[in-house]
This record gives C-alpha cells, structure tokens and sequence, in this order.
C-alpha cells in the first residue's frame, strides 16, 4: 500500500508541473447521408438544407431558413445517384432565398409599418450565406411588399432589444469599430446629443426628444447610408438628471456592416453566381423551416450559384466546396453510394497559468447567432463578402473554457489516496 501511495504521489507531482498548455481542438459538423441503397431515397434530384445539414442557417423562432445545396440529376434522373458517376458542371447548386421577418423594434409600434426617416424598420429581409446570417436591402425602403435585392447584402453587427443606460459624456464601443456618445442631455426640454462614431471620427450628431407628446418613430434615431439605407438605429426611451451626472436610456439598437454587391460571374469556391431568381428545375422544392416563404417557386428572389467543374464521386474522396465546407464520398464499393456535407471548426486552446480560466472569444450575443463562414481554401478564387476590415469574424475559433491542471487534480488525488485507504 505505501508503495502504490507513493507512486500515486509522484505522479501527481509530474502532472501538476507540466506546462499547461494543449493542441488546438478540431471537430466536424455532418449532414445526414445519401445512401442509395436506403429505400427512403428518391431517383432524380436530391437536395441538403437546414434541416439535414445543420450548418446552414435556420431561425428556429419562426421557423425560417433559406439554404439549399441541390444536386440536379440530369445525366440519369430515373436512377438514384451511384459511386463513380460524375456530377456535370453546372448541376450542383448553392441556393440561398431571402426570408423576411419582424425586427425587434417592430414591437413598439402594432402598426403595419414603422417609418422613420422614409424607412420602415418594421421588418427586414434575412438570409444566410453559407450558413452567415446576412440582411438583404429591400428594393423600397418605405415599402417591403416589394421584395428585395438578392445581390445586396450585409452583416448584422448588432440587433438587440436589451435597455442600454449611459451617463453624459460616455462612449459605447459598439461591434465593427462604432460607437455611440450620449454627449449631453437637456432634462427639461427632454433632449438628448448623440454623437455617432467610426474608428473614432464622428459620422454623424443628432439631438433626439423624448417627449410625451411625440410618436415613438419621432423618439427613434436613425443613421442612413449615402444611398438613403439604414446602418444605425436607437429608441431614445428617457433621460434622468442625476446627483452627480445624468442618463439617458436606450432601446432597440440595430447597426449593420458594409453593403456587399453580388455580381453574376462572381466566384465563390467551386461555385459561380449565376442569378438572382429560382430556376424552373427547382419549382415547389419544400426545403427546412415552417415559415410561409420555405418553399421555392420559379423567379422567387434568391441568390443561384452553380458548380463550375466536374465532381466524381470517387470512392474516399473529399472535394472541397466553399470554405471549410467540403464534399465526402465514403470508402464504398460500386455501386453504392454514401455522400455527405462536412464543416470543420476549431477550438483554440490557448497556453494559461495554473488554475486561470480563459475569457471565451465569442461574438456578442448582440451580433449574429449564426454560423459565421471560415477562411477559405487557397486554391480557391474566392470574393468573400465577410472577410472585410469591418465585419471580420472570429467565433469559429474560440477560447477553451477548461482550466489548466490545479486544484481539481488536487481534489481528484486526495479522493483517489481516501479509497486506498479505505480498501486497506
């Protein structure tokens, strides 16, 4: 017994001086197979969405989602898809149809539009860019029936309707290098300065009322855009005048990233952009989510990109698609098939002293709660609407939250020596 203490003792003390550090962690995240030997599969087209592919985006509240990547059988449509056939350039397609939905503003106001400054807020249009979250500009700003560009989009830095109180005088450091300065208030006349900020240059001041008297879109500040499209929007809830400062409260606050344009040609991985509206081969396709616009009709605004080369689906081979999406073919045996979608992610487990727990490098639950796309391959000529300066994101790789060898080693040890002792 008191030799196996004594080894328990010094392997403790090995463990607890290594150096607390450990290798990046990397996972995948996959779709559901096509397995052509599975009766539930079809001959003809087949298609991945958020449901099976749960890498693409899907709101679960409302049920929303917009993604397809939709391989369309034309070299045999009567037959399932088999190992070793080729899927023709042009016949796998990335299809991503914008899904309009309320904003968080929109509850302030029952009414069927919330215009301020020429724009309703009321609403906007969402869709996802291999699994991003993006707003779409609408094609009128003062009237949404109209649909919207899907060629025009934009990252959503920030969309929150938690209340926000700032003191005179101080800045708010806001996603994509903004901020907002509440620079002075009038409690009187129930006033307030703003001053908004990019990478510390004023862009715009405005004094917004918080008088009883006015509407709630007279209460709301907006920021537009040289095109007249909102990127920044607050309701001005009150202001207070303190012992030693004053407060005003905010509300609502919606702030965008640059505007990307789309064009037909544009590269993305393997894919080409090829429109904007829903081809006829795609008619009635029923994809993921329970929202009225989750069913694909032929000339639906929607953002088309084909395949611009061959695919064959060579047994154990990876083919990599956009980013880290990639293509898998299973190690099969003609001519049964087994295909998937994959995604890698990273988890960085950073170096750290003894008993510290790392801050989590997410983004703010204030941005997106998306997927944000990952680097993409090297061989791959590629226009990334999100690897911009400004909207640039990082969630894909993330600070461990597990602590280095400590106490809980500690604790561990001593439960170990109290069984031996308890046996003996």
């Amino acid at each position: 017994m008191k030799k196996m203490i004594g080894i328990l003792a010094m392997l403790f003390i090995a463990i607890t001086m290594l150096p607390a550090s450990a290798e990046n962690v990397t996972y995948e995240v996959r779709s559901t197979v096509y397995d052509n030997r599975d009766p539930a599969i079809l001959p003809g087209d087949f298609y991945w969405d958020a449901n099976n592919f749960p890498v693409l985006w899907y709101q679960i509240k409302p049920g929303l989602s917009s993604e397809l990547f939709y391989i369309h059988n034309t070299w045999n449509s009567s037959s399932v898809i088999k190992l070793g056939d080729k899927i023709p350039s042009g016949d796998f397609y990335y299809v991503s149809k914008p899904q309009i939905k309320r904003t968080k503003i929109a509850s302030l106001d029952e009414g069927t539009t919330f215009i301020v400054d020429g724009c309703d807020l009321k609403r906007y249009y969402l869709m996802g860019f291999f699994g991003a979250q993006h707003m779409v500009m609408p094609t009128d700003l003062s009237n949404l029936s109209k649909g919207c560009n899907s060629d025009e989009i934009a990252r959503i830095l920030m969309d929150s309707d938690e209340k926000k109180n700032m003191l005179t005088g101080e800045e708010w450091k806001l996603p994509g290098g903004w901020s907002l300065v509440a620079q002075q208030i009038d409690v009187k006349g129930n006033k307030v300065y703003l001053e908004l900020k990019k990478k510390d240059e004023v862009v715009d001041t405005a004094v917004v009322s918080t008088d009883m008297d006015l509407t709630k879109q007279e209460k709301t500040y907006i920021y537009k855009d040289d095109d007249d499209k909102p990127v920044f929007y607050c309701y001005v809830d009150s202001v207070f005048r303190g012992t030693d400062s004053d407060l005003v409260v905010l509300n609502y606050v919606f702030l965008r990233g640059d505007i990307i344009t789309i064009n037909t040609g544009d590269t993305y991985g393997i894919f080409d952009v090829k429109g904007f509206t829903v081809p006829d081969i795609m008619d009635g396709v029923n994809y993921a989510g329970s929202g009225p616009g989750t069913v694909l009709n032929t000339g639906d605004d929607a953002l088309i990109m084909a395949s611009n080369k061959d695919i064959v689906l060579s047994a154990g081979k990876d083919f990599d698609l956009y980013g880290d999406i990639y293509m898998r073919n299973e190690d099969t045996t003609s001519p049964d098939l087994k295909l998937t979608l994959k995604k890698k992610f990273t988890i960085e487990i950073p170096d750290c002293p003894d008993n510290v727990t790392p801050e989590v490098n997410s983004t703010s639950s204030d941005a997106t709660d998306e997927i944000p796309l990952a680097s993409v391959p090297n061989n791959a000529k590629v226009q990334d609407p999100i690897e911009t300066a400004e909207t640039r994101q990082t969630t894909e790789v993330v600070q461990s939250s597990a602590k280095a060898p400590g106490f809980e080693i500690l604790i561990g040890f001593m439960g170990i020596l109290a069984a031996a002792g308890i046996k003996k």
